[in-house]
């Protein structure tokens, strides 16, 4: 929980202090792949990751890991596609799922329930 509170407020302050004009984030257009945004030691994110190693259909997906806690771009990217989903700052932590349809989901269960109910063309 308190990995959790801490990258609220790091995100929060790099949103309030960033040199970015005023107004809402440039959000770059949706991705071609499945963006899991996580941090360093954040033990949800090991959730999903373990999920991920075991997960039998991880083959049929193409995620992109992007670790948020050293790398200040990924976490301002992290926060404009989270802002695209409209959620407010304080619903905003890793880990964090932003998907090629646009949608976002944040924490372990959400998205390991969102990539068990995927289905297939196989």
């Amino acid at each position: 929980m308190i990995g959790a509170a801490t990258i609220l407020i790091i995100l929060a302050g790099m949103f309030l202090f960033s040199k970015e004009p005023a107004g809402s984030p440039v959000v770059p257009s949706l991705p071609s792949s499945y963006e899991f945004y996580w941090g360093e030691g954040c033990p949800h994110c090991g959730n999903v990751t373990d999920f991920f190693n075991s997960w039998e259909k991880i083959d049929m997906v193409e995620i992109e890991y992007k670790e948020v806690y050293e790398n200040q771009e990924t976490a301002k990217l992290m926060l404009a596609r989270a802002q695209s989903c409209n959620l407010q700052n304080n619903q905003i932590g890793v880990p964090f799922l932003f998907t090629p349809e646009g949608e976002c989901f944040v924490g372990d269960t959400p998205i390991i329930n969102f990539f068990e109910q995927l289905e297939f063309n196989e």
